[in-house]
């Protein structure tokens, strides 16, 4: 038997690509795998603002269909000030991958 971090490193080399439809944008977004390095680099650059922790997810952690980053860091502002918070915080627990049903059991 090999060892369980050989075991672990190809289970999350494996995971598929996520995807997640956002109708009022008549769009299809996607999601890498995200790691814990990639949460953490994003919580750091956060320092504490869970606001921009989620739009630091949607900005990093969002793909088109061919894998390239459909936003940059220019566009954070318009990301936490013009944009429908509902849709953003959708897309962000998409990435982080936090279900609807998690965020249920945390609100209660």
């Amino acid at each position: 038997m090999g060892k369980l971090i050989e075991s672990a490193v190809a289970h999350f080399s494996q995971k598929e690509i996520r995807e997640l439809k956002i109708v009022e944008w008549e769009t299809t977004l996607y999601s890498k795998n995200l790691s814990l390095e990639d949460k953490a680099k994003w919580m750091t650059r956060a320092d504490g603002d869970s606001s921009d922790y989620l739009v630091y997810a949607v900005i990093f952690g969002v793909t088109d269909s061919e894998g390239e980053p459909v936003f940059d860091i220019g566009d954070k502002h318009k990301l936490k000030t013009k944009v429908d918070p509902e849709i953003l915080s959708k897309i962000a627990n998409f990435v982080l991958g936090i279900s609807e049903q998690e965020e249920d059991v945390e609100g209660n």
